[in-house]
């Protein structure tokens, strides 16, 4: 299944390429929903992105963001990065959405609660119907999603199976409702070793294969649990387990800790690195200071003739 999707990226990386490159083609922006979005581990050197882009991303990015206690890990970062940088403002608040003119403002939580597991977000009507409530009572909000805690590694198979498919069916129901938000979609953390890991690492995968076909914004968290990048050897290095044949991405153990959110402060501000790569790309950014076109696709990096 790795190797399909790998190719999958591998064949859609290409296909930009083309395009990007072909007489007449000038104008390449932001992603604009023609191919996937994959925010990984390789998405996390900030020093890459031009502060112009993080300017843009703090003015014009709005967030909904639902989570669970490991979605704790995200604004935790922001704050280490936000203490080294004063580039990365941010303002969150909970059951609200802040009203800074100068910072990546983030609505926390729905309007009635900040702790939001899959029934207060996208299981059934109901947990929909609580979304919708934020983004119809804040029209200015333009990005949405939702961290996972445990659910996807408790369950048997068919139950994470079945579950797995209607939260790709809710996130599908809602994009076409907004269609000027932006929902990302999120794997499950991967924490947990043995058969629940193996079973999460499945159904994470279910999430990639789904996004990589049809052209999602993913947030793949469990890649940033699984990668750290070794200064030393220069190189970026995955932490994996073996189970029943397959090789599972897990934890790596330089994450370990229990700075917030269940992890170390050090895995925090990875999050919060990629974040600000996301919000980077979906408020346009692709070109860097040389001219040149940086595209971010599944942990590929190319580089291609600039506008």
């Amino acid at each position: 299944m790795e190797r399909n999707i790998e190719m999958r990226r591998f064949l859609s990386a290409v296909v930009l390429a083309l395009v990007i490159s072909a007489p007449g083609i000038s104008n390449v922006s932001a992603w604009e929903g023609n191919e996937p979005l994959i925010i990984d581990h390789a998405c996390t050197d900030l020093s890459r992105i031009p502060a112009a882009w993080i300017d843009s991303a703090r003015v014009n990015l709005k967030l909904h963001y639902a989570h669970t206690s490991h979605g704790e890990q995200i604004p935790a970062g922001l704050q280490i990065l936000l203490e080294a940088a004063p580039q990365f403002a941010y303002a969150y608040e909970d059951n609200s959405l802040p009203t800074a003119s100068d910072a990546f403002c983030i609505f926390n939580g729905q309007i009635t609660g900040t702790y939001i597991t899959p029934h207060h977000y996208w299981v059934h009507d109901a947990a929909m119907n609580e979304t919708r409530a934020v983004l119809n009572a804040k029209p200015s909000i333009n990005t949405s999603m939702f961290i996972w805690c445990k659910e996807m590694e408790l369950y048997q198979d068919h139950w994470v199976g079945e579950s797995v498919s209607a939260y790709l069916d809710s996130m599908s129901v809602l994009e076409a409702e907004f269609p000027d938000v932006t929902f990302v979609y999120c794997t499950g953390n991967a924490q947990v070793p043995d058969y629940p890991g193996h079973n999460r690492w499945k159904n994470n995968e279910r999430i990639r294969t789904f996004c990589i076909e049809n052209n999602k914004v993913l947030y793949d968290f469990a890649d940033l649990d699984a990668w750290w990048y070794d200064p030393v050897a220069g190189e970026w290095d995955q932490a994996t387990y073996e189970y029943l044949g397959d090789t599972v991405p897990i934890e790596h153990p330089q994450w370990a800790g229990s700075g917030a959110g269940h992890t170390s402060y050090a895995s925090c501000e990875q999050k919060a690195k990629a974040m600000w790569w996301l919000t980077a790309m979906l408020s346009g950014w692709f070109a860097d200071s040389t001219g040149e076109e940086t595209i971010s696709l599944g942990g590929l990096k190319k580089k291609y003739p600039g506008r």
